[in-house]
């Protein structure tokens, strides 16, 4: 073994030879995969401190949840990458994955190398997104622990924004500004 840790992924898919089939072509690619046939016992899996990477999400998972309603789901849980798979992709369908916060959309027909490379996109998208919260949540502190007064004045002239010391020093809340 070359030391590599495998990406996890979970693969929640009703059709059990899609799900074979989808599971078989991502370890080719080196992913772990767990499969899951339903909504719900995908939301149970992450309810009872089950971990993966990605989630790869079915939108149409029979009765009971939808994959749109499952992800909604597990993302208030964990903040996770989930990347949305369908055979479907009439506007109504791919409508139904805009409101969720998703890192791609897959067309179940795609070759392999299309979902492997939408899932690494996922990845680095979400791996982009996680270092900017970071540096921002790093930011925010630091200008919150110096001593001066930092203001964001746009080109409009309505300030955008007023660090915490403003207060402590003119005894100005940043909203009143």
């Amino acid at each position: 073994m070359d030391g590599t840790v495998k990406k996890r992924i979970l693969l929640v898919e009703d059709e059990a030879v899609i799900a074979l089939a989808e599971k078989h072509t991502l370890e080719g690619y080196g992913y772990e995969v767990t499969t899951m046939a339903t909504g719900e016992e995908a939301l149970a899996f992450f309810t009872q401190g089950g971990e993966v990477d990605l989630i790869l999400m079915d939108i149409d998972l029979g009765r009971g949840m939808d994959g749109t309603q499952t992800a909604q789901a597990i993302l208030e849980l964990r903040d996770l990458p989930v990347v949305f798979l369908s055979s479907h992709t009439e506007p109504a369908v791919v409508a139904k994955t805009e409101g969720i916060t998703s890192y791609g959309y897959v067309v179940k027909s795609s070759v392999g190398t299309v979902l492997d490379a939408s899932v690494k996109m996922a990845f680095k998208l979400f791996e982009a997104k996680s270092l900017l919260a970071a540096s921002e949540r790093k930011q925010g502190a630091l200008i919150s622990n110096i001593s001066d007064v930092i203001a964001i004045v746009g080109p409009d002239a309505q300030v955008k924004y007023v660090s915490p010391n403003v207060q402590r020093l003119f005894g100005w809340s940043p909203s009143e500004l």
